[in-house]
């Protein structure tokens, strides 16, 4: 309580009776010891001047006093008491509080309490509560009760009752607060802390220590706790933040690692500010709070991973890789110095893929990664593009250009090196080796895109210098490939437009006359003219059109045959027609042959097929299964080039063939090398002994015409007898 008030007083009613005998003692007193006679009068006057003053002030006291005898009864009250109980401070001497409005139960512990004070003689405070008269309400007291004895020798108790209902409350409101916070902030996972920089202390809630794996008594609460709960390699950066909240650049917010009890790791989201100050602006106090992100942060890893890097090698993808080398792109120009890029491709990896399975295969792309991460520098980049495709990225190889070329070159050497050595695959021993494109950048107008394209013109060139090799980017080679895809776009839309047709050569007998023709694609271009066989047949094998140029030339040589039936002089004309590779094993080869030839009404027994001995012998048993139901409908087949090949008998024999082509090379030279002459020979008497016709390609004079005859051979082509013509020039003379 404020204060504690101890005194007497003599009030003219008879209920103070007791104050009135008190007063005639001390007046004795007071005369003993002065020595002088006091007048009633004149203590009379001064104690009611004493008595006035004394009420004002206690009256006026926003405290509640009052002063009780032995059994409880209100001796003195004060206004505040009295307007508390709705009465007046006359009204309520001799009375006890079980005459208001305290409860029955209220007033007797009031009355109990003070007895029991009384009787152990010692002041004490107390906290109390009472009902307020005038309102019904129950306030909240903190009390002084100090026991003292009366003239009379009985005791009494002046009380002294400080309202504290405003604090009291305030304090329930706080508490309710802090309750409903901790709630929230428990709900929502948040650790958080209150750091007295005055004393380093800090003050965590019960979240803190669970999301750390604490109990509170595992830690002293100090600043150095938490450093040693931040992780190792997140230190440095999480004082550096805070210390920016400290010096008031912002508040604090920082993502980092925190190690738990049992020594995992944590990905924590801490915030925080000051919340106090001194005058001069320094720190006082800082609060804040830490969420657990872990389960972000790994899903955000794995996103990224999943966007920027490779999930069967782990190394960065193309996006990546494109990203890494427009940057390295962008070094070059800013140091005026060179890199290099690797285009990769593993040679036969389809083949390990086909005969192993893909399991195999990703086994072996899997050890590839982790070996060309071995051959780099850290700075530079190791990435998969796709397939069996990678790319490396080396950076920082100074400003000269052949230096640069070298080390470049000596890091390809070394992958060739790494990748080419053996794999353990599922406990067998596979190989495979790299081919390598070498490009270096650096200059102002490099693009990715264009070094991505240089690199992998390079890397087939390495293919075709017979593979596990490396080649470097040659600008006269890149100008040959620009042109080879200019003259695909040119084919694909000449087939279109009708561009390509058929020219016809003879095949006579050994009297001079046309017994069928070759028919042979020929391609006039719009603007180039006449392109040559040997230029865009080539092109049409590798850019998958030779099945559109194969079935054009078919369908061309069947309406030929229809055209030819309709004159006795050429009805029974034959025609050959050169096969592909690739157009005879499409599966649904014998189908096109067969439509072909129902839809143009032709002769399927004057159409001739002639087929090179490596289509026979790929895939033998699906050859003969082919030739065998196109033979059931007529069709002929001729073996083209016979003797430049890997022939066998033993195929001899079961394909159902009607013709022997001999190679133009073993013409040629027939009358000058005895060797070409004795494959010419053999290869007419193996005919005769298989009931097979022989065709002579290549002859050009008359001697070896003569010469041919003389062995058997009885037909013939070339341009002894006729170039290649359009079919409208075609003549059925072979003179």
């Amino acid at each position: 309580m404020d204060h504690v008030v101890e005194t007497t007083i003599a009030f003219d009613r008879p209920a103070c009776l007791p104050l009135r005998r008190e007063i005639h003692a001390l007046r004795a007193r007071l005369e003993h010891v002065s020595g002088d006679s006091w007048h009633c009068g004149d203590v009379e006057r001064d104690l009611r001047a004493q008595r006035a003053l004394l009420r004002t002030v206690v009256d006026e006291s926003p405290d509640l006093i009052v002063m009780k005898d032995h059994e409880g009864n209100f001796l003195l009250c004060n206004k505040p008491v009295a307007d508390f109980y709705g009465t007046t401070p006359d009204d309520m001497v001799g009375k006890h509080d079980g005459d208001y409005s305290a409860t029955p139960e209220q007033a007797e512990f009031f009355r109990r309490n003070v007895i029991e004070i009384m009787a152990r003689g010692e002041t004490v405070v107390v906290f109390e509560d009472s009902t307020d008269d005038r309102t019904g309400e129950t306030r909240h007291f903190k009390s002084i009760k100090k026991p003292f004895m009366g003239d009379d020798g009985l005791p009494r108790i002046l009380v002294i009752a400080h309202d504290i209902t405003d604090i009291t409350r305030a304090q329930q409101q706080v508490q309710e607060s802090e309750r409903r916070l901790s709630y929230v902030l428990n709900v929502t996972g948040e650790g958080v802390w209150d750091w007295d920089l005055a004393t380093d202390r800090l003050q965590h809630n019960q979240r803190w220590y669970e999301l750390l794996g604490y109990e509170k008594a595992d830690l002293s609460s100090t600043l150095a706790d938490f450093d040693h709960c931040v992780f190792d390699q997140d230190r440095d950066a999480v004082k550096l933040a805070i210390n920016r909240c400290l010096q008031g650049h912002g508040a604090y917010r920082h993502e980092h690692r925190m190690r738990r009890k049992d020594g995992s790791v944590i990905w924590v989201l801490e915030r925080g500010d000051v919340v106090e100050r001194d005058a001069e602006g320094r720190p006082l106090r800082m609060v804040g709070s830490f969420s657990d992100v872990t389960e972000r942060r790994l899903a955000e890893a794995e996103t990224q991973r999943l966007a920027f890097f490779d999930p069967l090698t782990g190394l960065p993808n193309r996006r990546l890789m494109l990203d890494r080398l427009e940057h390295a792109i962008g070094n070059s120009a800013r140091t005026s110095g060179y890199g290099a890029l690797l285009f990769i491709d593993l040679d036969n990896f389809k083949d390990l893929n086909d005969t192993k399975g893909h399991a195999a295969g990703d086994t072996l792309l899997k050890q590839v990664g982790q070996r060309l991460s071995g051959c780099l520098r850290q700075a530079d980049t190791a990435a998969r593009m796709g397939g069996d495709e990678f790319v490396v990225i080396v950076e920082n190889l100074g400003a000269d250009a052949m230096q640069a070329a070298t080390h470049a070159e000596s890091v390809a050497t070394m992958v060739l090196r790494e990748i080419g050595m053996p794999y353990d695959i599922d406990g067998a021993t596979c190989c495979s080796t790299p081919s390598i494109g070498i490009v270096l950048f650096g200059a102002p107008d490099d693009t990715a895109d264009e070094l991505l394209k240089r690199a992998d013109f390079a890397m087939y060139q390495a293919k075709s210098a017979g593979r596990n090799t490396l080649r470097f980017y040659d600008p006269a080679m890149q100008e040959a490939m620009l042109a080879r895809a200019a003259l695909e776009t040119s084919l694909r839309a000449g087939l279109q437009r009708g561009e390509v047709e058929i020219y016809l050569q003879p095949v006579v007998d050994a009297e001079r006359r046309v017994v069928g023709a070759e028919a042979l694609a020929r391609w006039q271009h719009p603007e180039r003219g006449n392109v040559p066989p040997a230029e865009f047949i080539p092109l049409a094998e590798q850019c998958g059109l030779i099945h559109q140029l194969g079935g054009h030339v078919l369908q061309a040589a069947c309406d030929q045959l229809v055209r030819w039936s309709r004159s006795p002089a050429s009805s029974t004309l034959k025609i050959s027609v050169n096969v592909s590779a690739r157009q005879f094993h499409q599966a649904d080869f014998v189908r096109q042959v067969t439509d072909i030839i129902d839809r143009s009404g032709a002769r399927a027994d004057l159409l001739k097929l002639e087929l090179t001995e490596s289509v026979l012998l790929d895939d033998v048993e699906a050859t003969i299964v082919k030739m065998t139901e196109l033979k059931a409908h007529g069709v002929c087949f001729s073996i083209d080039d016979f003797g430049t090949g890997y022939s066998s008998l033993a195929y001899l024999k079961r394909l159902p063939l009607d013709e022997l082509k001999i190679d133009r090379s073993f013409v040629a030279d027939v009358l000058t090398h005895p060797n070409d002459a004795t494959i010419v020979r053999t290869i007419l008497a193996l005919a005769q002994a298989f009931s097979l016709d022989v065709v002579a390609e290549g002859v050009e004079t008359e001697e070896q015409r003569q010469f041919l005859m003389q062995h058997g051979c009885a037909l013939f082509q070339g341009y002894l007898f006729g170039r290649p013509v359009a079919v409208g020039q075609f003549e059925l003379t072979g003179d």
